[in-house]
């Protein structure tokens, strides 16, 4: 008895354990190269977190009006933000005029 107990235990801890993996946040990569940010369109929910890396040798930049601006990303660092609300939203490097991306939250 005291078996089927710890086996029923178990098992409804395993399965409680995945109950919150669909909520988890999500995390988007996009990355910074030969001026340019890759993927330059993304589709995101509210909630999911975007990364922009950059991997040029030069400093770069996320910025939306209004939304988010990184500041100078220098190379090899990151900047993080957290789509909030919906919409669609259109960022830039500061330093780079045609270096543009866009992104739907959804």
């Amino acid at each position: 008895m005291r078996a089927v107990c710890l086996i029923v235990v178990l098992g409804i801890g395993l399965a409680g354990g995945n109950a919150g993996a669909a909520d988890a946040p999500h995390t988007v990569k996009i990355e910074m190269r030969q001026q340019t940010f890759v993927p330059a369109t993304l589709d995101v929910s509210p909630g999911t977190t975007i990364e922009w890396v950059n991997r040029d040798s030069m400093p770069h930049s996320a910025t939306s009006d209004g939304r988010f601006d990184s500041g100078p990303i220098q190379p090899g660092k990151t900047f993080h933000w957290t789509a909030q609300g919906s919409g669609r939203i259109d960022y830039r490097c500061i330093f780079h005029p045609s270096m543009t991306g866009t992104m739907e939250v959804r």
